[in-house]
């Protein structure tokens, strides 16, 4: 009876079904990632920035767009929505800022974190824990099978 060959044929069903699992486990946020990163905005409509509404400049549904809810049910301030070309109107004193680090500003001022698509460390980190796990499993296994053989070479 060769039980090297066995288990590692046992090895390779259960390493192809945890990669199955990783892959279901990991599948959706990957899939987001790169949904994420292929967005393009200027097909989707113009820049929209948060402002606290008590702040809020202009006229509500013409410049910005408030929440439907009254103020008071919110636990925090609530924002209005300016599109880019209303808030640029609206707050002069932004004008020499770029899109980028007034979004940046607006919207970590309004606690609200952006962050940057990165679909291939996902799907890198997935591949890793899918390859990686069985492979220590193996060079493990390895190792117990010499050593509960009496560290012997194979006869020849």
């Amino acid at each position: 009876m060769n039980f090297g060959r066995g288990f590692f044929r046992v090895w390779i069903i259960l390493s192809a079904l945890f990669a199955m699992g990783v892959a279901v486990v990991s599948y959706q946020d990957v899939k987001e990632e790169f949904e994420k990163a292929s967005l393009d905005f200027s097909q989707v409509g113009t820049l929209m920035l948060p402002v606290d509404c008590r702040e809020a400049r202009g006229k509500s549904g013409a410049d910005y767009t408030a929440p439907d809810r009254p103020w008071n049910t919110y636990t925090a301030t609530p924002n209005c929505w300016y599109k880019l070309p209303d808030f640029r109107r609206l707050y002069p004193e932004y004008r020499d800022r770029s899109e980028t680090a007034l979004s940046d500003k607006l919207y970590s001022k309004a606690g609200i974190v952006l962050s940057p698509a990165r679909p291939w460390r996902a799907l890198g980190m997935a591949l890793a824990i899918a390859l990686a796990v069985p492979l220590f499993v193996l060079i493990v296994g390895a190792a117990l099978g010499w050593a509960f053989s009496g560290f012997r070479s194979k006869r020849a």
